[in-house]
């Protein structure tokens, strides 16, 4: 009788394991292992092969150019300049002109017509691959192009460079390139080490252009042009005194005790100035 219940406890056992594995609550294999012996699809394969043999090329924006935006607008009046008590004056006239002659390019049309642009600074380069419709990865060099270096100077970097005229890998120059920000490349490379490496690289990009002359004759058109009725203005970084400090490039602190303040450097400004941005606007 005992051995009997014995072997019906164990059959019982038996059965009741083999139904748990069977609706799988309990022992269930890891989902990673199927993921792992499975075979790859038939489309994965093609894939593969197609990136391997993609040479095309793709250039996006990564990062756009921001430009100084003007907190405050004046007028500059061409009838009054050196006249007695007047603040305009025949220095800051030049120095207006010269800061529009660099803010505006030629758009190339029949009319000869500009338009502002971004930062305009002198690229040195070395070209390096052909990107197609005159666009090419180049070495390149730069100096700051502004005075608050929104574009650093750079030696022996890589640059996106868009050319007006056809060149071809290995030509050296230098251009006066309009900076339009960073751009991201997708390219297959052509040149040693990385030949036949599909790459995306994060480049400063600079569009070639023609600045407006700052000649004595060009002013005299410019003036033609605001006595005409022009709307003409340049936007021009100038420094003014910083209010938190009064202009003295550091701040008091008084201290319980002491007849002397504390002093402290002013962290809003640079030894008591702040540089703003001015629209200064030329009318007759």
């Amino acid at each position: 009788m005992i051995k009997r219940l014995l072997i019906v406890l164990l059959a019982s056992a038996v059965s009741t394991t083999a139904q748990t594995n069977a609706s799988g609550t309990k022992n269930r294999p890891s989902p990673a292992v199927p993921a792992v012996t499975a075979a790859p699809s038939a489309k994965t394969i093609p894939k593969a092969d197609e990136d391997e043999n993609d040479n095309s090329i793709v250039i996006t924006i990564f990062r756009t150019l921001t430009t100084p935006k003007a907190k405050t607008k004046r007028t500059f009046q061409l009838s009054k300049v050196d006249k007695l008590g007047a603040p305009e004056t025949s220095k800051e006239l030049l120095s207006l002109c010269a800061t529009y002659a660099k803010q505006q390019i030629v758009d190339g049309s029949p009319a000869g017509t500009s338009k502002a642009t971004g930062y305009l600074t002198t690229v040195t380069y070395s070209l390096i691959q052909d990107l197609g419709d005159n666009r090419f990865l180049a070495k390149a060099a730069w100096p700051a192009s502004d005075p608050n270096e929104s574009l650093p100077a750079v030696v022996d970097t890589m640059a996106v460079l868009l050319l007006e005229k056809p060149a071809k890998v290995g030509d050296t120059g230098k251009i006066t390139g309009m900076h339009v920000g960073t751009v991201a490349v997708l390219f297959t490379a052509t040149y040693p080490p990385l030949v036949g490496k599909r790459l995306t690289l994060r480049r400063e990009a600079f569009v070639e252009c023609t600045t407006l002359e700052d000649s004595p004759a060009s002013r005299q058109k410019l003036f033609d042009a605001v006595n005409a009725g022009a709307d003409i203005s340049a936007v021009v970084d100038q420094k003014i005194s910083c209010k938190t400090c009064g202009g003295l490039g550091k701040t008091r602190e008084p201290q319980k005790g002491s007849l002397f303040d504390k002093l402290t450097t002013c962290v809003d400004c640079d030894k008591g100035k702040v540089t703003i941005w001015v629209e200064v606007k030329l009318v007759p």
